[in-house]
């Protein structure tokens, strides 16, 4: 079998593993990592998560809870959040989708402490993460983000983003809806945050998923909260990303070593490496598809003939993914023909890892 043939093979078995655990499902809300006005017209009932006592929660380490999202859904479920409990207070690991989601979120950590909340950090800027951000900044936390708030969902700005989200969400789900994503500690590069004697870091990846993702890592627990740097699937969004940048994060994360990682959405990674290499293996062998494509002259719709069609009003359904991701990395491809194309190191590197992958 060629090269080519096997890299696309190598990516329709993903698709079907990865849709097999969603097939039968009809999802109950569509939060989406880049809003469309399409996703307003969604027929599916939304989740009134808002009207729960708490969300449930898994303490991964003393004083270390994951705040559990939805599982099985992909990414269009509720993602998962986190907050670490120290002696000088909490730090809180992304607030949700809504002001609801928020207020839910902050009374599964009231089932914990009543200690106060004294750090919201936001792992990027999509608004299924960040607009529960609002309940943290009125309670006094402050935000610690990347700066660059850049984002397919609000690049027709801020009010219109807003309005598109309230058709997602709710009007009740987002109630009480400001903006505080905009950080009070703009984190641009590595930074140890030390709360209470406990050593914190935000790490910065680079643009991966997006322009501004950041990951929580704690040493002394082996615990990461990566972000949307890994979903449950391995098929990570890139389109507001990049996916050199993507595979440094994934690099970085092995370098790591995490006992366990909470990954944007979906079930725990209780075995972080193989959720890594599922999703480095995705990228690589998207990489080398459509590097070849553009290399032979195929144009980018013959180039992604062999993905599924997107799925109507769910612009992060795992087929609408993979064909948004493989026009996303055509267009690295092909900038990359056109300017400064990677050396034939980097090309046999990656080659060297992607022959590693399962077939």
């Amino acid at each position: 079998m060629c090269r080519a043939a096997t890299t696309a093979a190598a990516i329709a078995v993903l698709a079907g593993h990865a849709a097999a655990a969603q097939r039968t499902v009809v999802p109950q809300s569509l939060s989406a990592d880049s809003a469309t006005r399409a996703a307003i017209a969604s027929r599916y009932p939304r989740d009134r998560s808002d009207t729960l006592p708490a969300f449930p929660l898994r303490e991964l380490a003393p004083g270390v809870y994951a705040v559990l999202g939805d599982t099985g859904r992909g990414v269009e479920g509720r993602p998962n959040a986190g907050f670490v409990v120290t002696p000088a207070g909490v730090i809180v690991i992304d607030a949700l989708a809504s002001p609801g989601e928020g207020r839910v979120l902050m009374r599964a950590i009231r089932t914990v402490t009543r200690a106060p909340v004294r750090y919201l950090v936001l792992t990027h800027h999509h608004p299924d993460h960040t607009f529960g951000a609002i309940v943290f900044k009125r309670a006094g936390a402050r935000i610690i983000a990347h700066p660059d708030r850049r984002t397919l969902a609000n690049i027709d700005g801020d009010d219109r983003l807003a309005s598109d989200w309230t058709g997602v969400m709710g009007l009740e789900q987002m109630r009480g809806f400001a903006y505080a994503d905009t950080p009070d500690i703009a984190v641009r590069h590595d930074t140890l945050l030390t709360v209470g004697g406990r050593r914190i870091q935000i790490i910065r990846p680079g643009p991966a998923h997006s322009a501004g993702d950041l990951m929580v890592w704690l040493p002394a627990d082996r615990v990461l909260f990566a972000g949307d740097v890994l979903v449950e699937d391995g098929v990570s969004m890139m389109v507001d990303g990049n996916s050199t940048a993507m595979l440094g994060a994934l690099a970085r994360v092995d370098s790591l070593n995490p006992r366990i990682a909470v990954p944007g959405h979906g079930r725990l990674a209780q075995q972080p490496a193989r959720l890594v290499a599922t999703t480095r293996c995705y990228v690589l062998a998207l990489r080398d598809s459509m590097r070849r494509a553009v290399a032979d002259g195929v144009r980018m719709g013959q180039a992604l003939d062999r993905l599924p069609p997107v799925d109507r009003d769910r612009p992060v359904s795992l087929h609408s993914r993979l064909r948004r991701n493989a026009v996303r990395v055509y267009s690295e491809m092909e900038q990359a023909l056109l300017g400064s194309p990677p050396s034939g190191e980097a090309l046999a590197a990656e080659s060297g890892q992607l022959a590693g992958c399962p077939r």
